[in-house]
């Protein structure tokens, strides 16, 4: 069974910009509420982390005015990798 890689998730949490790479970082943010969102980026958009976190929070969660609180990043395995695999 083959999988879908999808792209970086730069335009989820903008709503206007869009990355065709594919992601190399799962990144886990966390509210001192503990709501979760995750998020998937590229090697290009990992510094925007913190910030792309926040925004699909207020996306996600909109008018409850929650902080990041921490995020936690993991490295994904190449995409390479991932499709030799399928």
């Amino acid at each position: 069974m083959s999988r879908t890689l999808a792209l970086c998730g730069l335009g989820i949490a903008t709503g206007d910009e869009v990355c065709c790479e594919l992601p190399a970082y799962r990144i886990e943010a966390c509210t001192y509420d503990g709501k979760r969102v995750i998020l998937y980026l590229c090697s290009e958009h990992i510094h925007r982390a913190w910030l792309l976190a926040q925004l699909l929070m207020d996306k996600r969660h909109p008018g409850e005015s929650l902080k990041v609180r921490s995020i936690h990043l993991y490295q994904l395995a190449k995409a390479s990798a991932a499709e030799a695999a399928s």
